[in-house]
Order: C-alpha cells, then sequence, then structure tokens
C-alpha cells in the first residue's frame, strides 16, 4: 500500500476513479482509516513509483512523494478544508 494524505470519501472517490486509468492499473482500494491506497498493477507495464508519481498527479502525497501543487488546487474544497491533499496546511 502507499501512505497517502487521503481523510473524506471524496478523495477516495477521486482516488479511485482516476488512478485506474494508469497505465498497468488493475484494481484501486483507498483504505481511508489508515491513510493507504493499495494498487493492484501488471508490473510489465508500471511500477510503484509511477503509482506514487500518478497519485501524487491527483493532488495526493504518495509516501514520500509530495502532492503536485496545481493538482491540489483543483482538488474539491473540502479536500483542501480537511488537509487531504497536504499533511500540513497553512492557514
Amino acid at each position: 500500500g502507499v501512505k497517502t494524505s487521503t481523510v473524506c470519501d471524496m478523495c477516495e472517490k477521486t482516488i479511485e476513479t482516476e488512478l485506474i486509468y494508469e497505465k498497468g492499473v488493475k484494481k484501486v482500494d483507498v483504505d481511508l482509516a489508515a491513510s493507504l491506497v493499495h494498487v493492484q498493477y501488471d508490473s510489465r507495464k508500471t511500477d510503484p513509483a509511477r503509482i506514487r508519481t500518478a497519485i501524487a498527479g491527483l493532488g495526493y502525497d504518495a509516501d514520500e512523494v509530495k502532492a503536485d501543487d496545481k493538482a491540489w488546487q483543483k482538488l474539491p474544497d473540502c479536500c483542501k478544508k480537511e488537509g487531504c491533499g497536504r499533511k500540513a496546511v497553512e492557514q
């Protein structure tokens, strides 16, 4: 699993619906309680580093890969308020 900064249902929906389009990704399951994204993938088509980059590209932290700032700006307001896309939100 990839440790992320997800905390609400909207995060779960965004990641589960968007990440499935990544090349080689077969199944995506977000565990909100643990802030983990479990991904089944074809190792011939992708790897954990690419998956982390894809999650960051959606606006969420993924292990040591920081969320893409432009993508984070596009997240729903609830996600920004909850700090989903970032572990520490500056007020």
